[in-house]
């Protein structure tokens, strides 16, 4: 790393880092569908994000506990997220990374 940002690379609040992807996390989507903001407000076209596929999961075991209007609006949500946003495996290796 170093050097000038490149592309949509953006400077972190760390000296010297670059955002090169940001890994959205279950809370920023739950986050979002609570506040009832679409998430495309939030995410701009030029934005590099993705969600890992452990967020998938949890989301998906927000639909499986609810039900009625609830549920649906959930799947919606996670369907949205399934067409708009790349899903990553997220394994040891990522997850050790990803610390660092």
């Amino acid at each position: 790393m170093g050097g000038e940002p490149k592309g949509n690379a953006r400077v972190c609040g760390f000296e010297g880092s670059l955002l090169r992807r940001l890994l959205l996390d279950t809370t920023f989507i739950v986050d979002a569908e609570r506040s009832e903001t679409d998430l495309d407000e939030v995410i701009l076209d030029d934005d590099d994000v993705a969600v890992a596929a452990i967020t998938i999961a949890e989301l998906g075991v927000g639909v499986e506990l609810s039900n009625g209007k609830i549920r649906a609006l959930r799947q919606q949500l996670l369907d949205e997220v399934l067409a708009e946003i790349p899903v990553l495996g997220y394994d040891i290796d990522v997850a050790r990374f990803h610390a660092q």
